[in-house]
């Protein structure tokens, strides 16, 4: 699943590598991981997505069966399944005094400027879920403090921002990340909570990302952390 990227792309990926999602979603009727920018959607290697939890009504955790395409990964989620999370290791980014970026760690690279390292994190609420009791776990996560499939588009959804577990003040949330990050974003407050209000009928995601300046800057002067929470509420004709 390796891609192979043209050199004068590389300048322009560490900005994707931070800017980059994950979230699930349907590809060809099956359950899978997208990896994207807004509306685009793109190929990955397969060994960045380092897990895939299944998180059960009876509290129980297991790991999620994944199959591997040609681009993405497919997941398959149970019945009665309450919430689907997932890490994903995008990798260090270094920037030389060129302004060359390199995917390798700073200590790794002549005359290094900046680098970073890029994780994402999602958390997706299958259609038939019940509302989750707590937070799953994620270092930085989306929790929603209602159930999204009691709700309708046009209605509030109210979400608290944890960061190492821990309610985070003063994140900017993209409410509809896919069809309209440049919209206003939304701050969390000091219980790190947002209310949004629900943009699409069918996909929804609502993003979150953070930084952390690093003490040892041996590979890296910051991590950065990108996180998401997706559902797709039922499809009514009309």
């Amino acid at each position: 699943m390796r891609k192979l990227l043209p050199a004068l792309l590389l300048t322009l990926l560490p900005t994707a590598s931070f800017a980059h999602g994950i979230w699930i979603t349907d590809r060809f009727g099956e359950p899978s991981i997208v990896y994207g920018h807004g509306a685009s959607d793109d190929s990955y290697q397969d060994e960045k997505l380092k897990s895939v939890q299944i998180h059960m009504p009876d509290g129980t955790v297991n790991t999620g069966k994944t199959r591997k395409t040609e681009s993405y990964i497919n997941i398959k989620i149970p019945k009665k399944t309450q919430a689907v999370t997932a890490v994903f290791d995008n990798g260090y980014w270094t920037k030389d005094t060129k302004g060359k970026w390199h995917n390798l760690k700073k200590s790794q690279v002549e005359n290094p400027v900046s680098a970073g390292h890029y994780f994402k994190y999602t958390t997706h609420i299958p259609l038939g879920a019940d509302t989750l009791e707590k937070p799953l776990g994620l270092p930085l996560e989306i929790f929603p403090l209602q159930n999204p499939h009691d709700l309708e588009q046009g209605d509030k959804l109210s979400l608290r921002v944890l960061l190492n577990k821990k309610p985070v003040e003063g994140l900017k949330v993209i409410a509809d990340y896919i069809n309209d990050e440049a919209a206003k974003k939304l701050i969390t407050d000091e219980n790190g909570e947002v209310t949004i209000t629900i943009r699409n009928q069918e996909l929804n995601v609502i993003a979150v990302s953070t930084t952390k300046e690093l003490e040892d800057k041996t590979d890296a002067d910051k991590e950065g952390y990108f996180s998401t929470l997706s559902f797709a509420l039922e499809h009514k004709h009309h």
